[in-house]
């Protein structure tokens, strides 16, 4: 699946190939674009809202197959690093292409389970497992780093020295369970990179998967929605997803309705049934084109996979992505510029659309309708105003300092010619080591 370099030890081209199964129906063209962008994602080389990752192209040279090819060289010059269970995300991902455009499972095929030889292992098994508790998205541990991340931010933003400390040991526990995280993720790869090579030399009979097997290479529950129509009601209700899934959903027309133990999304009142219909009909569309499971009623069943397109606020968070990569106060403040700007930055823009939206307000004839135009304007020149100013103190005391951040470098990963040891891959020092704050003092007591 890779291209080497001759020294075996970069990977410096991904080649993907997939074909359709002789019993398939051809797929059109939007269907290809479908399967080769969803691939692309799920190999970690197509990630929205970054527009200086790896460049790819997928090519359709012979019928009935999709070759896609990537450089994992980025622009900058960096190394694309794929995730370590890349080939279990790819099979995964297979499997849901083949369940939304309705092809042939491999699973149903006994040649082709014959052939790979790959029958449920308890290391496969396993190996899911694993990968579900180190999921960064949604995983356990995942959940409770932002727990104690967030805890941690509440304690350092009050007075005193013990919550300071507290705070403190609890950054330590959250970095600590990143770890795992990562190790969890790297062994689930190892196993599932071994279950793949160790391969059966003998042909057995095919069987079927176990229920328990069947479990597991399901997605996490996340992935999943229903959109159907309220027996008691008649609403048109979508329940379950991600807030991914939740953007997408408020994207297509539908209103999210938060409660305090789940928050679910209905369509807007006053609709007729027909719009009901064909409302919930391109939410079906929209969530399977971007990987979900969607349970719905067969009115709103569809084979349509509209194309998606980065939504306009990543483009506002790659600003984000932009000051955690800045080396310098230049970089850190070239990206809050793009905030500040007068004329044509992000803030000024929210102040525009503010006062249009009070605007619009204005001439709706209720009496409340007037106090929200009121309130908008408001919130554009008091509140907006304080944070832009502040945030355009910041820039300007940062664009002013001209110093490099102390704890970030740029590594060119060029090893000089006076470099002694000839197998390292830069000379860049390694990088300060921060010890952990000693925990305050206990009281000594009486031990039984």
């Amino acid at each position: 699946m890779f291209a080497v370099s001759p020294n075996d030890d970069r990977r410096a081209i991904l080649h993907l190939d997939a074909r359709l199964h002789p019993d398939d129906r051809d797929l059109t063209g939007p269907e290809w674009a479908e399967v080769a962008h969803r691939l692309a994602r799920a190999a970690g080389i197509e990630i929205p809202g970054k527009g200086h990752g790896c460049r790819w192209i997928a090519l359709q040279a012979q019928p009935r197959r999709l070759d896609l090819i990537a450089n994992l060289i980025h622009l900058d010059g960096a190394w694309h690093a794929p995730p370590t269970d890349v080939l279990r995300r790819l099979a995964a991902e297979a499997r849901r292409i083949e369940e939304d455009l309705q092809l042939i499972p491999v699973r149903a095929t006994p040649s082709a389970r014959a052939g790979s030889g790959l029958a449920p292992t308890a290391s496969a098994q396993l190996a899911n497992v694993l990968a579900q508790i180190a999921d960064e998205p949604a995983g356990p541990l995942a959940a409770v780093r932002g727990l104690v991340e967030h805890v941690a931010h509440r304690l350092s933003s009050q007075s005193g020295a013990a919550g300071g400390d507290t705070a403190h040991r609890l950054e330590l526990i959250a970095r600590r369970l990143h770890t795992i995280q990562q190790d969890l993720d790297a062994t689930a790869g190892h196993l599932f990179q071994t279950r793949v090579a160790a391969a059966p030399s003998a042909v057995q009979r095919p069987r079927p998967p176990s229920p328990a097997r069947e479990r597991s290479l399901l997605p996490l529950a996340d992935r999943f929605l229903s959109i159907r129509r309220d027996p008691h009601s008649g609403e048109v209700l979508a329940r379950g997803g991600d807030p991914e899934a939740h953007g997408i959903l408020q994207r297509v027309g539908f209103v999210a309705v938060v409660r305090l133990h789940e928050t679910y999304h209905r369509a807007p009142t006053g609709l007729a049934e027909p719009d009901e219909s064909r409302l919930a009909t391109a939410a079906v569309a929209r969530l399977r084109a971007a990987g979900y499971h969607v349970d719905c009623h067969e009115d709103f069943d569809t084979d349509s996979r509209p194309a998606s397109y980065p939504p306009l606020g990543s483009s506002v968070a790659y600003l984000a992505e932009r000051i955690r990569q800045a080396v310098t106060t230049e970089e850190a403040a070239d990206a809050l510029t793009e905030l500040t700007a007068a004329h044509d930055g992000i803030l000024a823009a929210l102040h525009e659309v503010l006062t249009s939206v009070a605007d619009f307000h204005d001439g709706l004839g209720e009496a409340s309708d007037l106090y929200i135009a009121r309130r908008l304007r408001y919130l554009a020149d008091e509140h907006l105003g304080v944070i832009r100013s502040d945030l355009s103190h910041t820039r300007n005391a940062l664009a002013e300092r001209h110093a490099p951040h102390p704890g970030r470098s740029t590594c060119t990963q060029e090893v000089p010619a006076t470099e002694r040891e000839r197998s390292a891959v830069c000379a860049c020092p390694p990088p300060p080591r921060t010890l952990p704050a000693p925990p305050p003092p206990v009281a000594a007591g009486l031990r039984r």
